[in-house]
């Protein structure tokens, strides 16, 4: 069960970052001009679709391995 969760919780934390990096992605293909946005890491939607879920993956990762 502990390695479970620690590989869960590595899953879920690279999971929200390759989500977010697809939505940064998504984003810079509507992008009509010729200027390349960077990936603004802190606004609301990172919140909600980055760090969250991340810090969430790190949780379940860091409970794992602390699990006995």
């Amino acid at each position: 069960m502990r390695i479970f969760l620690m590989v869960l919780g590595v899953l879920i934390s690279a999971g929200a970052l390759v989500v977010w990096l697809y939505l940064n992605a998504l984003a810079a293909g509507w992008n009509t001009s010729n200027a390349k946005p960077s990936i603004n890491w802190l606004n609301k939607e990172a919140l909600l679709w980055f760090w969250l879920p991340f810090a969430l993956g790190l949780a379940v990762a860091f409970f794992g391995w602390k699990r006995h």
